[in-house]
């Protein structure tokens, strides 16, 4: 007698279930990455549905609070890439650093970052240069 084989339907992560790991200790690239991942699968008339949601409260924590505005500015970017609406979330002032983060170490590269960074980045005050959102 051969066993049945179990048959489970993945479902994609939306943008506030990747960012509630963030909130939970989980390495915030390793969200990002996988949040990419799923974007990435979910066929174009899905992918509303993984941004619609606003992120959790990203509280006093400096490095949460970078990360809540990189979902941000990712959620931002991605739609206009694929010729969404962008949800309403992102343009929250508690999304916009006070600080400039630079994702990459380093004086030399600065001028890089300042100037290739994607709008929805740099006016959260992220730079990274212009493939902060490939993944190998």
């Amino acid at each position: 007698m051969s066993a049945r084989p179990i048959v489970t339907t993945y479902r994609p992560k939306t943008a506030a279930q990747a960012f509630e790991r963030v909130r939970a200790g989980d390495d915030p690239r390793l969200a990002v990455g996988d949040f990419l991942d799923d974007w990435r699968q979910t066929p174009p008339h899905r992918r509303a549905m993984l941004i619609a949601e606003p992120i959790g409260d990203a509280g006093r924590n400096r490095d949460r609070r970078r990360w809540a505005a990189f979902f941000a500015a990712m959620v931002d970017q991605m739609s206009a890439d694929a010729s969404l609406e962008r949800p309403s979330w992102v343009t929250r002032s508690a999304y916009r650093l006070k600080e400039p983060w630079f994702l990459v170490p380093g004086w030399p590269l600065r001028a890089w970052q300042l100037t290739t960074t994607p709008v929805p980045f740099r006016i959260r005050n992220i730079f990274g240069g212009d493939n902060l959102l490939n993944r190998a």
